[in-house]
């Protein structure tokens, strides 16, 4: 009788081992880790604080964490703070892209107001205004603590003929996570009232905008060319981007333009009668499928216009 008793007790406990092993629940330690590489990003582990995770299935788990996120907030052309760019690795910084732009701009409005002022020089971003325009990039509603200020500093730019500030904030995310063969992967993500976006989605949303800024760019610069040829009886003969936006700017290009929405300097090669000038794209390698390119006879990625 005894021996049976302990026989039932071993099964228990091998099948509670069993249980363990094939859950394989994702630990704090892994979802950290994970969110700090999501989407591309490069973030120190001590960024990112999980305060809730649990297991939905065998396969999927949720979470909530905090993570100190680094924000660049700007003053557009009126003059307003807006915010406009989140820091998302070493000296790496990305525009921020809005599934709702015009609906973002509309809660961007509700922070314009002079109650959220700061006591100092009318054009100094305080806390409270930051907090507020952080929150509506996010979906955010206040008062949350879903949004928490922690410092602003004035941004001292060569050149810069607009007021920017750096805001250092702690935001509250939901996470997603799936498990596959691979392993765990942050599978979706959401801040606010905002819908849940998978970080592909996001990267994909990113590099599309950045695909139109690029092509106006070129546009640009094609145009400026154009100008000099017509003027000089020639292109610029270079093969530095560099030489091209010296001979361009300001007399044919009102700015200067040399790297592209990925942060890599645009490509040219020119000689008298035709040019080539290339972005590499988002994977940032030269001749691959996703470099736009503008050549003479005027083509954009190998097409006429």
């Amino acid at each position: 009788m005894r021996f049976v008793v302990f026989l039932r007790l071993g099964l228990l406990l091998i099948l509670a081992i069993l249980t363990v092993e094939v859950r394989a629940d994702l630990s704090a330690k892994q979802a950290r880790k994970l969110i700090t590489r999501m989407a591309g990003v490069e973030l120190p582990i001590s960024a990112v604080r999980v305060k809730r995770i649990s297991s939905t299935s065998n396969s999927s788990a949720e979470a909530t964490a905090e993570i100190h996120t680094i924000f660049r907030l700007a003053t557009n052309t009126q003059g307003l703070w807006r915010v406009a760019e989140l820091r998302v690795g070493q000296d790496r910084w990305e525009e921020l892209v809005s599934v709702a732009a015009s609906q973002t701009e509309m809660l961007f409005s509700a922070c314009d107001g002079p109650h959220l002022r700061s006591g100092g020089p009318a054009t100094e971003l305080s806390t409270k205004r930051a907090r507020c325009l952080i929150a509506a990039a996010l979906g955010v509603q206040l008062p949350s603590d879903a949004v928490r200020i922690k410092t602003v500093s004035p941004l001292e730019l060569p050149l810069a003929s607009r007021p920017s500030a750096v805001v250092e904030s702690l935001i509250t995310a939901e996470l997603r996570f799936a498990r596959d063969k691979g392993g765990w992967v942050v599978a979706a993500l959401r801040t606010g009232n905002r819908d849940w976006i998978s970080p592909e989605a996001l990267v994909a949303a990113a590099n599309e905008t950045k695909r139109k800024q690029a092509r106006a760019e070129m546009d640009a610069m094609v145009r400026a060319l154009v100008g000099f040829q017509t003027e000089r009886q020639s292109y610029v003969a270079s093969d530095s981007h560099a030489v091209l936006i010296d001979h361009l700017s300001p007399r044919f290009l009102s700015r200067v333009i040399r790297l592209d929405p990925w942060h890599e300097p645009y490509r040219y090669r020119g000689e008298r009668s035709n040019f080539t000038l290339r972005s590499l794209g988002a994977d940032r390698k030269e001749n691959t499928v996703d470099d736009i390119v503008v050549s003479s006879p005027l083509t954009i990625d190998g097409q006429r216009p």
